[in-house]
């Protein structure tokens, strides 16, 4: 972890209010008007092969879109790669893929690591870790237990399974065997991680908010285009035709 990256996180958590970890970025910027204090209008779209973007409206205003046909550990992950973007690389609109995600390219990496450390400090990684080994949770008789562990740990941190169960590994210099270990944790627990454990948290269930477009930025719009025809800055015909442009209003 650079020096950069980690002033940009402590900045983020400042910035934000964070005193530990985020958890489930979504539910804590959902609380307050994230719009007018922090200057981020949030997203939530269809974006086929994007995982996310970042972009750049008048006064600086972040616009971060998130595809919601992810996992809700992979929409927070990717949330907090398109923040690593705003706090590392301001100015640049960049749009983000599923091989971003392990990409060598500097920019990348940068934000992927932004986003591991915001949303995973290595103090908690390193408990966390320790906690794994007084238990002998690495030993091979004990996958079940470690595919237990590594669940509970995806809640607490609103993580996908993947990532979690990678650091972890290569906390153990087992990061190679991801793949194996990840196939005896499923036999040791009768099935598939989606399937054994919270279905609805490990794959897309579209009849759940977290994985439906977020309307909040849409009415939001609505508001601010109702206000400026309310001061006459533009006609009731325009602000009609930017609402049916930009999906806040049906043809």
């Amino acid at each position: 972890m650079t020096k950069n990256i980690l002033e940009a996180v402590n900045n983020a958590r400042e910035f934000f209010g964070i005193e530990d970890y985020p958890g489930d970025f979504f539910h804590r910027l959902d609380k307050i008007d994230y719009t007018d204090k922090y200057g981020i209008l949030l997203f939530k779209e269809d974006i086929d092969k994007l995982s996310g973007f970042i972009g750049y409206g008048s006064d600086d205003l972040a616009v971060i879109c998130i595809n919601y046909k992810r996992s809700y550990g992979h929409q927070d992950f990717t949330l907090a790669h398109e923040l690593g973007h705003w706090f590392l690389h301001k100015g640049v609109s960049i749009s983000d893929d599923d091989r971003d995600l392990y990409s060598r390219d500097k920019v990348e990496q940068e934000a992927n690591g932004f986003a591991s450390e915001l949303l995973y400090p290595e103090e908690l990684l390193v408990k966390d870790f320790f906690y794994a080994i007084c238990r002998d949770l690495f030993l091979e008789s004990n996958r079940k237990a470690l595919g237990e562990y590594i669940d509970e740990l995806c809640h607490k941190y609103c993580l996908s399974y993947e990532m979690v169960l990678r650091k972890l590994l290569y906390k153990n210099r087992q990061g190679k065997q991801y793949k194996t270990i990840r196939k005896e944790i499923e036999n040791a627990i009768g099935g598939k991680i989606s399937e054994i454990f919270d279905k609805d948290f490990y794959s897309v269930n579209e009849k759940l908010p977290q994985y439906q477009r977020l309307m909040k930025p849409y009415l939001e719009l609505d508001n601010k285009v109702d206000k400026l025809v309310t001061e006459g800055k533009i006609g009731k015909a325009t602000g009609e035709s930017i609402k049916l442009r930009s999906g806040v209003k049906n043809s």
